[in-house]
């Protein structure tokens, strides 16, 4: 089983959740992806998931991340693990319209409406064979309960209180990824 862990906007295989994850997951695959024009997101993550697809793919991802990882799990009928997710996009990133810069990279481009707009082509009818979201009640971005109204009774649903946008608690993620491989491969 594959893992690939999708970083969210503005961000890349050098933060520090990249990391961790890369120490607990050797094999993992986090794609540089542009994280501004959904449209080239979903190219490029698209041409690194449809290869692993025979052998599985766990599809893990924090805040827009989250959404590529749902949306791909949904469209595949892949298991994902989701991160203080960023369910509605479009909503969720106006207040960054403008010129951007990715944290990790300093690579600098443009949000628009019209990149926003485009995420609607990108949700997916299909249903994810199984799905854990993770999100803290201390989200500043993000409401944690988003989550619940997107996720309860579709989701296991582990909402620790505390906890900021970056994720504290990360030994949930890794446990979490754990958890997922051990039922993937059990009910295989």
């Amino acid at each position: 089983m594959n893992i690939v862990y999708m970083p969210g906007f503005n961000s890349s295989p050098a933060s520090e959740k990249s990391s961790l994850l890369r120490e607990h997951f050797p094999h993992i695959i986090i794609p540089e992806y542009n994280t501004w024009d959904p449209d080239i997101s979903y190219a490029q993550l698209e041409k690194i998931i449809q290869p692993l697809l025979g052998q599985g793919v766990l599809l893990t991802g924090s805040s827009l991340g989250g959404f590529w990882a749902y949306q791909l799990a949904r469209h595949y009928g892949q298991p994902c693990l989701l991160i203080n997710p960023c369910i509605h996009p479009e909503t969720s990133l106006q207040r960054y319209i403008g010129k951007v810069e990715n944290f990790y990279t300093k690579a600098q481009g443009w949000l628009t409406q019209e990149h926003l707009a485009k995420y609607a082509a990108y949700r997916f009818a299909g249903k994810p064979s199984r799905v854990t979201v993770l999100h803290e009640q201390g989200d500043e971005l993000i409401p944690f309960m988003e989550s619940v109204t997107n996720f309860s009774g579709k989701a296991r649903l582990i909402l620790p209180g505390g906890g900021h946008h970056r994720f504290a608690r990360t030994d949930l993620i890794v446990s979490s990824i754990i958890d997922m491989l051990s039922h993937i491969t059990n009910d295989s």
